[in-house]
């Protein structure tokens, strides 16, 4: 009869492992890229949720049934306004010309959008495409752009650009090294770099809503880059399900 407290206790943490294994690799984790590793082991990139603009009043030029058909979303935009930059706003990429797509500016109103885009929040990879690639007025443009390409685009290239850049820019754990980096770099000492780690597995684990997490930050660490965090924090979620 002395055994079956024993027996009892061992059962129930035998029930429990998983749980309990869980808790204690919690405990040890250093960071987010940490979390990452141990929640999605498997993630893969979808090419499929890629969402990609086309800003161009010559789309012709552009494989766009082919993009269609690779990529999750493709938007074609021939005319912008430099007071609508923000419908740029949650796509991955941006094919854009310098010329012919602004209204203010049809000659090189390009070059002034891209500064407003890279302006923007989580701002999108621009490619800059252009017939005028050796014009010199044209310089400050294709050097703020993530890439150039002279037009007319193939499939290949199209896609071998996109999937070189935005591979990259979607993967939840360089997100992970974002806000490990922005942690560690901000936080006073190891308590509060734990406490800063705590609040977005929080997040992570569906205790907290966005909301929620957004007001921690801005209550307790105005130091850190709250867009920052709340962007990658968003990326990191969505590898691994809701």
């Amino acid at each position: 009869m002395a055994f079956l407290p024993i027996f009892g206790g061992a059962l129930w943490i035998y029930k429990k492992k998983e749980n309990i294994l869980k808790w204690f690799g919690r405990r040890k984790l250093a960071g987010i890229k940490d979390y990452m590793i141990l929640n999605a082991p498997n993630y893969a990139f979808d090419i499929k949720g890629v969402k990609i603009v086309v800003v161009d009043d010559n789309p012709d030029d552009f494989p766009l049934d082919y993009l269609r058909s690779t990529f999750g979303q493709v938007t074609v935009i021939d005319k912008i306004s430099l007071s609508e930059a923000s419908r740029l706003v949650g796509y991955d990429l941006i094919f854009l010309d310098m010329t012919g797509v602004v209204t203010e500016d049809p000659k090189y109103g390009g070059l002034q959008l891209i500064k407003k885009v890279k302006q923007l929040p989580d701002s999108p990879i621009v490619v800059a495409v252009s017939r005028a690639r050796f014009d010199p007025t044209a310089t400050d443009y294709f050097r703020i752009a993530d890439d150039v390409l002279k037009k007319p685009l193939t499939e290949m290239k199209c896609e071998e650009v996109v999937l070189e850049l935005v591979k990259d820019k979607l993967s939840p754990f360089k997100a992970a090294d974002t806000i490990d980096s922005e942690i560690l770099s901000k936080s006073k000492n190891d308590r509060e770099k734990d406490k800063m780690n705590n609040l977005v597995f929080s997040f992570l684990d569906k205790k907290i809503l966005l909301d929620e997490l957004r007001g921690e930050l801005l209550n307790s660490y105005r130091n850190l880059d709250t867009s920052l965090i709340l962007v990658n924090v968003q990326r990191i979620k969505a590898a691994y399900g809701p």
